[in-house]
């Protein structure tokens, strides 16, 4: 019962820092960004998940239920967004009046479209969580699966939106008509870890059931994985192979030697997962599935950072402010999550 003030409290501390520091002219907004991106992931990723789910006729398994689990952060997300939404201007080059690469940029990012276009996919994706929040009945609604076909629809317009307007237009030299499904599969992917972690927790002690439940989480994370090291490679080789000037300057600026590490990082925590959890007899251990996931997490979790922060820093690397950033989001997420959750769950009851 304690850690959560002491979470609050943490987080809104070094928020207060974060502030103090941007008021002394430290540019913290792009780190600010980064770990809220983090936060929004994973509601962001566990709706198509859950939607998935109900289609196959899963929604009342274990990994539903831990992916429900993670709805609860969207409320906090969206009150965490405030401070990008009143702060535009040190993080996108349009709100600055740069000029556009379009007429349709021109028009489509303006500060009030921005903000309006911000808060209708949260209500989107609030109004799918209320959806899917509960597990399906006994017996099952049958038209749950048709919302969710509906939904994941819906949800992947709004996810490429997203993506676009919130990640994309920070450094819009990389003009990539795939940065919206990548955006989704890292979104996907920390989700479902966060989810097997919370799984993992959960069964620990259990004989039998531990072991089916980190089994279930074992295919889904390696697909999620190669569709992420596919999109990649992909988008890698297209920039290379075409030697487009802006593309490839979006790639040196997230270079450096931080920047190869992560790459090298990324492949080696592939190849682990693929080796730990390929296997029949190591899928099911819980204890395989928690370090692999937490692996999985952190990297995605870094991902983000190295998606937005080079922009403005002319490289990829870990500075004071993200690690304040990320502990001011965290440390709130956490301190508020429980009575949210448990006004959630009693508003639908």
């Amino acid at each position: 019962m304690r850690r959560r003030p002491i979470s609050l409290a943490a987080g809104l501390g070094a928020l207060g820092l974060c502030a103090l520091f941007a008021a002394w002219g430290w540019p913290v907004m792009p780190s600010y960004l980064a770990a809220w991106l983090v936060l929004i992931a994973l509601p962001a990723g566990a709706l198509p998940l859950l939607m998935g789910l109900e289609i196959a006729g899963l929604g009342a398994g274990p990994m539903a239920a831990s992916l429900r689990r993670l709805l609860g952060l969207l409320p906090v997300a969206g009150l965490l967004l405030l401070p990008v939404l009143a702060n535009l201007e040190p993080l996108y080059g349009w709100s600055r009046g740069e000029a556009p690469a379009t007429p349709l940029a021109g028009s489509w990012f303006t500060p009030v479209f921005f903000w309006l276009r911000s808060l209708a996919y949260l209500a989107v994706w609030l109004w799918l969580a209320g959806t899917f929040r509960r597990p399906p009945g006994d017996p099952p609604d049958p038209r749950r699966r048709s919302r969710a076909m509906l939904g994941l629809g819906l949800h992947a317009l709004v996810a490429t939106l997203a993506a676009e307007d919130w990640v994309q237009s920070v450094d819009p030299g990389l003009g990539s008509t795939a940065f919206g499904l990548l955006m989704m599969t890292i979104q996907a992917s920390l989700a479902l870890s966060a989810a097997a972690l919370i799984a993992a927790r959960d069964s620990s002690g259990r004989p039998g059931r531990d072991g089916r439940t980190a089994a279930a989480f074992a295919d889904p994370m390696l697909v999620l994985l190669a569709i992420w090291s596919f999109l990649h490679a992909v988008q890698y080789l297209v920039v290379w192979s075409a030697n487009l000037p802006d593309e490839a300057r979006w790639y040196l600026a997230r270079g450096g030697p931080l920047g190869r590490f992560a790459a090298w990082t990324a492949v080696a925590v592939v190849v682990i997962a693929a080796l730990a959890l390929a296997p029949r007899r190591s899928a099911g251990r819980p204890a395989i599935l928690a370090a692999v996931a937490g692996m999985i997490f952190a990297l995605h979790g870094g991902e983000l950072f190295w998606l937005v922060t080079p922009a403005f820093r002319g490289g990829f690397r870990f500075t004071l402010a993200d690690g304040l950033a990320l502990i001011g989001v965290v440390g709130v997420a956490a301190g508020l999550y429980a009575p949210v959750e448990r006004r959630l769950r009693g508003g639908t009851s």
